[in-house]
């Protein structure tokens, strides 16, 4: 829990540091030969430095299949690309030239990370987001500030959570939660999330539409009913009706050997050490402190006859863990929650990689019913 001293600091020390956004035709977004190749644009006669992202979102929005451009960037093929996205590009511009989109830059990089249809931009500025949240804690009674994240360029979740505690002794005497929302300011929208925090290991998470689905954008109106929907859910201290139910699912389902290497994979590659050598042990310490399921399941489908490597998506999401479900969603949030040994980037994201998982439908979730 945060007081409001330490939310005051963090609002002025976030005032301000919003994505950089400028309007733009497709015909204002000039590219050359080498454009894709030294991964920048030209705006009004200047060289732009772009993200390697960039590219296939411009694809994206002149409708060209990314994929295609995935695989050429994987060939090498530059120049076919870039020949394949001028033209596409061009004959956009014929039929939607006068199309307004907004190129999002990141300040602290120095580079256009994104780009947007001027319509489809909802995103509040940081100082709002504060706002909003001092709206909603003056308007909701018992509500406070359990935490604030920062998620990556131009992300920020205000976590908010009401006083009233809620047990599951049917599950376990240590499954005690407290439940609000969460304030989520992305690169190019603002949202009201899902919150939930456990209080036997103090881990949060944040999911999309167990009881919310709120998105910025559509007016004052919109807000004052969310508001009022606030209201609704405080006199049940903010608990999703589903909540019950997914949490005891979760503790029964197994983990697919796809969940488990997609959470270990995503904690993995957030490691920022540059030595290889002590990299390679973190990646290893990581992974038997939080998923030793993972390495438990890849022996046994190497004693099955085979390869790991060579399995696809749709075949790993049929091989079970010894791990629950829940018990993936509590070492992701525990991670988004706290301090570690290994340094990881943008931390906090597991909070909402935890909450994704525990909201989604599970691989193995109706798995029994093979067996009919």
């Amino acid at each position: 829990m945060i007081n409001q001293s330490q939310f005051n600091q963090a609002k002025e020390e976030l005032s301000g540091l919003d994505p950089l956004v400028k309007r733009v035709k497709l015909s204002d977004i000039i590219l050359n030969d080498n454009s894709i190749k030294h991964n920048s644009i030209e705006i009004e006669g200047s060289r732009v430095p772009v993200s390697d992202k960039f590219f296939n979102r411009l694809g994206q929005m002149v409708n060209l299949n990314t994929g295609l451009m995935g695989k050429m960037a994987k060939g090498g093929d530059k120049e076919i690309e870039t020949k394949l996205l001028q033209s596409v590009k061009a004959y956009s511009e014929t039929r939607d030239g006068g199309k307004e989109f907004l190129l999002v830059g990141d300040g602290a990089s120095h580079q256009v990370t994104n780009i947007v249809r001027a319509d489809k931009y909802h995103r509040l500025s940081n100082d709002t987001l504060f706002a909003t949240a001092d709206t909603i804690l003056n308007e909701i009674p018992d509500m406070h500030i359990e935490s604030i994240d920062r998620t990556g360029p131009g992300g920020v979740s205000i976590n908010l959570i009401h006083g009233s505690q809620v047990g599951y002794e049917k599950i376990g005497k240590d499954e005690v939660f407290r439940f609000g929302i969460s304030l989520v300011n992305g690169a190019t929208s603002s949202r009201v999330d899902d919150f939930f925090y456990r209080l036997a290991c103090a881990n949060g998470a944040v999911a999309r539409n167990l009881n919310t689905a709120f998105e910025f954008g559509n007016g004052d109106e919109a807000f004052r009913k969310l508001l009022e929907q606030m209201s609704g859910w405080a006199k049940a201290g903010f608990v999703p009706r589903t909540f019950q139910d997914r949490l005891e699912r979760a503790m029964v389902t197994k983990a697919s050997y796809s969940e488990v290497e997609k959470a270990l994979y995503s904690v993995t590659g957030a490691i920022g050490e540059k030595d290889f050598d002590m990299a390679a042990k973190l990646v290893k310490g990581a992974e038997q402190q939080f998923f030793p399921e993972y390495d438990a399941a890849t022996k046994r489908i190497f004693r099955a006859g085979h390869n790991p490597l060579s399995l696809t998506d749709a075949q790993k999401k049929f091989i079970k863990t010894d791990a629950t479900v829940w018990d993936v969603v509590n070492e992701l949030t525990w991670i988004g929650s706290h301090d570690t040994i290994f340094d990881l980037k943008n931390s906090k994201g597991f909070k909402v990689a935890g909450g994704n998982l525990f909201a989604k439908t599970w691989d193995l979730e109706h798995a029994g019913l093979a067996q009919i």
